[in-house]
């Protein structure tokens, strides 16, 4: 077994790590890790349920609401609190229309209930907001307001069953971080925006948060009696990240090792405050 330390840039204060493993003379095994994070690159306040747009009352007719929004912070859930005069209110389905870190139009759907109140929760993260969509109601008398969860948006696909995330915390570029307790985690491998992490601890404003995350795959080939390219083994990693104009910048590296040779590829993405791309990498191991 081999392991190379090969440290990444002091600001980051992390490491890669790459490991060969030789299980026989013939069968080869192959393992492959990939890292990555999230530089929040910002302290993160705390969610707050006005901090997309303030209050806001019902019509008669339906609304597509376009002005007074503010943008997210980072990357980040958002709430629709429905309030006033709970008669006015009838069952309907609020629409957010906005931009995933990736730069591509989603939109998150929140129920609203005949006669009620409250506070809904979304399920996708936003890197910004375009516009908000209000079906016509009973009066003009109920309101809603737009805000942010607490549950943070990634610049990579997580991929479900196999993935450690950790959130990391500073409050200053220059400080020591701490690793915070186990955070709560949604993992989607196809939809970007349906990667949430929920920090142990809440933002509050007075810290930089660094999200970091691992997984791993065995792949195990068939014996080869070393004459002949029969029972060959290849293996193909793919990995996608992108980069927006919010406030986080990301990097993915990926690491492949085998019985004879071992080889890695690093791809980095990094955000721009004026554009947004995406970029993806592969890299193929074929092993005799």
């Amino acid at each position: 077994m081999s392991i190379t330390p090969q440290a990444y840039s002091r600001r980051r204060k992390f490491s890669r790590w790459s490991t060969g493993l030789t299980n026989s003379q013939y069968l080869k095994n192959v393992y492959s890790t990939s890292f990555g994070y999230t530089d929040t690159k910002k302290k993160v306040p705390v969610g707050s349920t006005t901090a997309i747009l303030a209050s806001t009352a019902s019509a008669v007719t339906p609304q597509t609401i376009t002005t007074g929004i503010t943008q997210p912070d980072v990357p980040r859930a958002l709430t629709v609190t429905v309030g006033g005069t709970a008669a006015n209110v009838l069952d309907s389905t609020i629409v957010i229309t906005g931009l995933n870190v990736e730069g591509k139009t989603i939109t998150d759907s929140f129920k609203t209930t005949a006669s009620s109140t409250g506070l809904i929760n979304g399920t996708k993260a936003f890197a910004s907001v375009t516009s908000v969509f209000w079906p016509a109601q009973l009066g003009t008398s109920a309101t809603i307001t737009v805000g942010t969860q607490n549950k943070l948006g990634v610049y990579h696909r997580l991929i479900p069953n196999n993935t450690t995330v950790k959130v990391i915390q500073a409050t200053a570029i220059s400080a020591t971080p701490t690793i915070q307790g186990v955070p709560t985690v949604v993992a989607d491998a196809t939809y970007i925006e349906n990667n949430l992490v929920t920090p142990l601890t809440a933002p509050d404003g007075t810290t930089f948060l660094y999200i970091c995350y691992q997984y791993d795959n065995w792949l195990v080939g068939a014996v080869n009696d070393g004459t002949s390219r029969a029972g060959a083994l290849y293996h193909t990693s793919t990995s996608t990240s992108s980069t927006s104009s919010s406030t986080s910048t990301s990097s993915l590296t990926t690491s492949t090792s085998s019985t004879s040779s071992s080889t890695s590829s690093t791809s980095s993405s990094t955000s721009s405050t004026s554009s947004s791309t995406s970029s993806t990498s592969t890299s193929t191991t074929t092993t005799p």
